[in-house]
Formats: structure tokens, C-alpha cells, sequence
């Protein structure tokens, strides 16, 4: 899929997908969004396995590494809880085991904070160093889409305006070009 972020920049990768489930919407369709597989575990569409595409996925720069996940997801009901589980991760037990957590934030804007998710996050290792990490979130947002990432993530918009700054501050005017 091809589209352009709120500031015009192209995003064209494979790892970002769309799934509903009735009133529910799981999505990567946006910048730094990264969420290759998402299936419902249970009928009542509570418990959800998803699987990261690797780095890079479908460019010459491809890696194994399968670290980042970046999704987002609307239409939950006030008081819902989910489970996420999400597979297929590079090992990160070191990380875990010292209370890493998985980051969470709630709205469309860019200012709206990213925290760490509340509720307890476990993690185990399988078959082929496949790694899982899994937590419930209580959804307390209305109809605010809630967007969950590995760590708070900066997106290439957010780099493309830090050094629209930095070049404005330190453009040719201040010397420093």
C-alpha cells in the first residue's frame, strides 16, 4: 500500500496492514507502524496473537531481526480489556526479565505521551528462539484509537521536523552551515 503521512511523506511497506474484528480495528497503516499478522485467539475476538515483519521487509536492506512492532487500535469499548501477545521476536529476555515493558499511548496526537503499559507483560521463549511477549490493557479511551509500540517510537516525520529546527536555528544565517 502507498500513502503519505499527515506531512507528505511516503510510506509504502508490507508490514503495514489493517484487520477488523466486528467493532474492533487493529492497524499499522501509518509511519513507523509495523504489524505483519494479526489473528483473533478466541471467538468473543478478546485475545490477539500478532507476528512482526522483519526489518526492512520487501527492500534490498532486509535483516532476520524481527524486533519492532508499532499498531494501533480503535473501536474498543470503555471498560474492554484485550490480550496481545506478540511472536516471533527477536530474543529480548535480558530486557524483559528487568521489567521491560511495552509503550502505549492514547489519541492521534503527536503530543499525547507514550507510557509504559500498566499491567503485568510476560514473556517466554519457544521453538527457534521465537520470542513472545504478552500483556492485557484495559481500554479507558472512548473512541481514541490507543497506539502500542516496543518502545516509544520517533518516526521519520518527527526526525524530518527536529532537523527542519535544527537547520532553521543553525541555517546558513547563523554561521554554522
Amino acid at each position: 500500500m502507498v500513502r503519505k503521512d499527515v506531512d507528505g511523506v511516503l510510506c509504502n511497506y508490507s508490514s503495514q496492514k489493517t484487520w477488523t474484528f466486528g467493532d474492533l480495528v487493529l492497524s499499522s497503516e501509518f509511519c513507523s507502524g509495523n504489524t505483519a499478522q494479526v489473528e483473533a485467539q478466541d471467538d468473543a475476538c478478546t485475545s490477539f496473537e500478532l507476528r512482526t515483519a522483519p526489518d526492512c521487509h520487501g527492500m534490498a536492506c532486509e535483516t532476520n531481526y524481527r524486533t519492532w512492532f508499532h499498531f494501533s487500535v480503535s473501536g474498543a469499548k470503555q471498560d474492554q480489556v484485550l490480550s496481545f501477545a506478540v511472536t516471533n521476536l527477536n530474543p529480548q529476555t535480558k530486557m524483559f526479565a528487568q521489567g521491560m515493558k511495552p509503550s502505549f499511548r492514547i489519541g492521534n496526537s503527536p503530543n499525547a505521551k507514550w507510557e509504559r503499559i500498566p499491567s503485568e507483560v510476560s514473556h517466554s521463549s519457544g521453538e527457534g528462539r521465537q520470542f513472545t511477549i504478552r500483556w492485557k490493557f484495559k481500554f479507558s479511551a472512548g473512541q481514541q484509537p490507543v497506539f502500542f509500540a516496543f518502545t516509544p517510537p520517533y518516526s521519520f516525520e518527527e526526525v524530518t521536523k527536529k532537523v527542519d529546527e535544527i537547520a532553521a536555528q543553525y541555517g546558513p544565517a547563523s554561521g554554522y552551515s
